[in-house]
């Protein structure tokens, strides 16, 4: 008769002190990290690795507000007679108002009014730190705008190559961005057709953060490594993507946009000489989706520009009628679908420049840039006399 086997029992781990206060310790810091009170980006870490999901809960609260400079110009621009505009007063309000730190990046800059707004918040203890392009010192005003910033101690990341930081925007306190076509200049501000949208949406605001971290340390164009947190999100009133070139090559997303149209195609275009975009506006005509866009006039008739081919094959495109510079770059689809940004429609901002760009599908945004294309358009067909 054989014995069985007494059962096994399960075999006990016994740790030590210094294993549990370890082992509380990775507990502790795995939860702060998924909380979001950690970013491992600010160490030059990818969460992914961790198998940590950044885009899982984006913080979708907040809000877009719009603005368009075109109906506070005035023609002839006269500097005597400048009046502060709405967009303008809101930011400066926003800069008064930073507690923490404020971060900017513009192509352009001449405007001395946010020059002397930046230079009083960093004495009352805000951190601000510049990301500028140095071919724009050229300028002797860009030089001055530049001069004050540095004579005051604030930090600045150039762009020292051939490409162009060509982005715009401000990062307040880490809730608040402004972004758009607008450059920090007084003829974006007093002369020329622009638009802007205040962002509040904490999850859009971070991905500008990030954006922004690249080019402190130094890093643009094609050497930037970081990936955008949320590149793509809803919220109770749209669905946002955002894309920041060159990583991020969004004529692709762009074409598909415009090839699905099924009511219309309205554009404002600075510079617009991909093939591809227009090869899809020129498909859409042909279906029988109408399609209208304004040019700026200098830049009409220039070298690959895109205007010759959507004339030619039927398409109602006029030059701008602005005496100074119409410097939109807006797409919009269906009545719906917004393209904005500082990207204009060429190679160059695709492949080589520092942009930034945002498609928003919200009807009610949608509405006011039609509405301004409209004035745009009309501007067009009677244009204005600065003489």
């Amino acid at each position: 008769m054989s014995r069985k086997s007494p059962p096994s029992q399960p075999r006990r781990i016994r740790l030590n002190r210094t294993q549990i206060i370890l082992l509380f310790l990775l507990l502790a810091l795995g939860y702060l990290i998924n909380a979001g009170i950690i970013d491992l980006r600010r160490f030059g870490l990818d969460p992914a690795i961790f198998g940590i999901e950044t885009q899982s809960k984006p913080d979708t609260s907040g809000e877009i507000a719009v603005y368009f400079t075109t109906p506070s110009l005035v023609y002839p621009d006269v500097p005597r007679n400048r009046v502060t505009p709405p967009f303008l007063r809101d930011i400066l309000t926003d800069i008064a108002n930073a507690r923490q730190s404020i971060e900017l990046a513009t192509f352009e800059y001449t405007l001395q009014p946010v020059a002397e707004a930046l230079v009083a918040a960093h004495r009352r203890g805000v951190r601000v730190h510049l990301a500028l392009d140095r071919e724009s010192l050229e300028d002797p005003v860009d030089a001055k705008f530049a001069g004050m910033i540095e004579a005051a101690g604030i930090p600045i990341s150039w762009e020292e190559t051939t490409a162009f930081l060509h982005s715009k925007f401000i990062i307040i306190d880490q809730r608040i961005v402004w972004t758009g076509s607008w450059n920090v200049t007084i003829n974006d501000t007093y002369r020329n057709n622009n638009n802007l949208l205040r962002i509040t949406i904490p999850a859009i605001v971070e991905n500008y953060r990030v954006e922004f971290a690249e080019m402190a340390a130094g890093r643009f164009g094609n050497s930037k490594q970081a990936t955008t947190p949320f590149s793509r999100l809803t919220t109770a009133q749209a669905t946002i993507e955002n894309y920041f070139t060159p990583r991020e090559r969004p004529a692709t997303r762009i074409v598909e946009l415009i090839a699905n149209a099924r009511r219309s195609v309205v554009f404002m275009a600075f510079s617009f000489t991909s093939d591809e975009i227009a090869s899809a506006m020129i498909a859409r005509h042909q279906a029988g989706i109408p399609v209208r866009g304004v040019f700026e006039k200098r830049n009409a008739e220039g070298v690959g520009s895109e205007f010759g081919p959507l004339r030619d094959a039927g398409l109602n495109v006029l030059p701008d009628g602005n005496c100074y510079t119409m410097h939109h770059k807006v797409i919009v689809i269906d009545e719906r679908i917004v393209i904005t940004g500082s990207y204009n429609f060429t190679s160059r901002a695709e492949r080589r420049n520092d942009e930034n760009l945002l498609i928003i599908d919200d009807p009610t945004l949608a509405a006011a840039y039609l509405a301004e294309f409209e004035r745009v358009f009309e501007q067009a067909n009677n244009p204005t006399r600065c003489q």
